[in-house]
């Protein structure tokens, strides 16, 4: 008798130790009165990652990598006539070293580049450092041993490798979490080898008696994906404001602190958040200019890039659409840095007097050594057009000649960067752009060219589908 629903082969992650590499936010969508968002804990107070959010990603990125077909087997399918259960089921992980940090945002307008209007609100995060034990089982059937499994769970322990991001903003760098020891060990037991079954009731009673799977830790290929990672030097300060924290005793005289730089664990941050608003602010200063403030033609063009959940279809139900534009949070060694009290005072406009009283002091950082790429930005983009990939190419040339600012006291020369060098990875061509003796070196990556020419060509092509997507005729 064919007996399709015959368990043919268990596959095991188990007990795979996790760390928090940047801030996580699972929320629980309600406020204490104080907090706009608190995360989620279950009944004893403890943080934990459900194992609900650690499936949703890993369906996306199989469903990228393999298709739908293999995405609907694996992680199972409702629809009428093709319906089949998940082959994968994933625990929750709970977290131990939790520290609980408060991060606040506000709303940009983007005409006038200043705040809204009671747009400000805060919530709470585990910061990273926190770890948690990932447990995965696969149960595989007869009904579908001629799927390679193996490969599959191959592929999820690369992912795992390379790290994910789970909960909400991903797309600004929250959330990552990655294995703290390479390779992710998982084991096979396949139960038409009588060792193997033996194994398995070994492993049912707490015993591993197999060794973990060997693998290569190969790069995850998404089609038509962009990265781009940009290494940059700080010319100026930089302040991205911290106003929650104690200052010590004030000596006479001295100017009392209201800021300082923000700060996660060690290291000072400059987080995802502040980086993706000045790259969307930019982005929408860009494509106005090429479309002659065509508004709706701008507004629907960085919609599709970068998401929205404001607009709503003629029926009244809100339209929600992920943002494919991801960035990173940037952490910069305290050691690379220099900060220091500047002492400042409130001017008023109409006299240019000073306002007695509003002596005031912030602490922005300096980067000691401007010669060195000490600011890493990390920019990738899902299913990327040519034309965005042209459009990430100004905001490239912006950052990269200190067009483009990240950070408060923009208007005084704070948060400005030069480039130094550039790897883009695009349509198979891997670029890298250096700058030598203040000159601007390109050339394909594996490729000897003497002649920048062919290198350039490629890369002005992008910004010209942009231009013709969005220039006048």
């Amino acid at each position: 008798m064919n007996n399709e629903a015959k368990v043919i082969k268990k596959i095991v992650f188990s007990n795979v130790s996790i760390k928090v590499k940047s801030p996580l936010r699972i929320s629980t969508g309600k406020d204490d009165g104080i907090t706009d968002m608190l995360i989620l804990k279950d009944k004893h107070g403890q943080a934990f990652i459900p194992g609900t959010s650690i499936v949703g990603v890993l369906r996306n990125y199989i469903s990228d990598i393999y298709g739908k077909k293999i995405e609907n087997i694996v992680f199972g399918n409702a629809e009428e006539n093709s319906a089949n259960q998940s082959l994968i089921r994933i625990g929750d992980m709970k977290l131990k070293n939790v520290k609980i940090i408060h991060r606040d945002g506000v709303a940009i307008d983007n005409i006038t580049n200043v705040s809204k209007d009671k747009a400000k609100y805060d919530y709470e995060l585990v910061d990273r450092g926190a770890e948690g034990l990932l447990n995965i089982e696969i149960t595989v059937r007869k009904k579908f041993e001629s799927i390679d499994i193996d490969e599959i769970a191959k592929t999820i322990a690369s992912i795992l490798d390379n790290g994910i991001n789970i909960g909400a903003l991903t797309t600004k760098g929250y959330g990552k979490i990655q294995i703290k020891k390479k390779p992710t060990p998982f084991y096979i037991f396949d139960f038409n080898n009588e060792t193997d079954a033996w194994a398995w009731l070994d492993y049912l009673n707490g015993n591993i008696n197999k060794k973990p799977v060997k693998y290569e830790n190969t790069k995850i290929n998404i089609t038509n994906e962009f990265k781009m990672i940009i290494g940059l030097s700080l010319n100026n300060a930089i302040m991205i404001a911290n106003t929650n924290f104690q200052e010590g005793l004030i000596k006479k005289g001295e100017v009392k602190t209201t800021s300082i730089q923000l700060e996660s664990g060690n290291d000072y941050v400059v987080p995802g958040t502040s980086i993706k608003g000045a790259i969307r602010n930019k982005a929408i200063n860009i494509l106005r200019t090429l479309s002659n403030y065509n508004e709706k033609k701008v507004i629907d063009f960085i919609d599709n890039l970068m998401g929205h959940g404001k607009k709503t279809d003629i029926n009244g139900n809100n339209i929600l659409l992920k943002s494919r534009l991801y960035v990173n949070e940037v952490y910069l060694k305290k050691d690379n840095f220099v900060s220091v009290k500047q002492p400042r005072t409130r001017i008023n406009s109409f006299t240019g007097g000073a306002f007695y009283g509003n002596l005031f002091g912030d602490k922005p950082i300096w980067q000691a050594d401007k010669s060195k790429a000490m600011i890493s930005i990390n920019i990738r983009i899902k299913k990327c057009t040519e034309a965005e990939a042209g459009l990430m190419l100004l905001i490239l040339k912006d950052l990269w000649l200190g067009n483009l600012a990240i950070g408060g006291g923009k208007s005084i020369g704070r948060g400005v960067f030069s480039g130094k060098n550039c790897l883009i990875n695009y349509q198979g061509n891997v670029f890298r752009i250096e700058r030598l003796n203040n000159q601007e070196k390109i050339k394909i990556e594996g490729q000897n060219l003497e002649e920048k020419s062919n290198c350039k060509i490629i890369l002005e092509n992008y910004v010209r589908m942009l231009c013709d997507e969005f220039c006048e005729k």
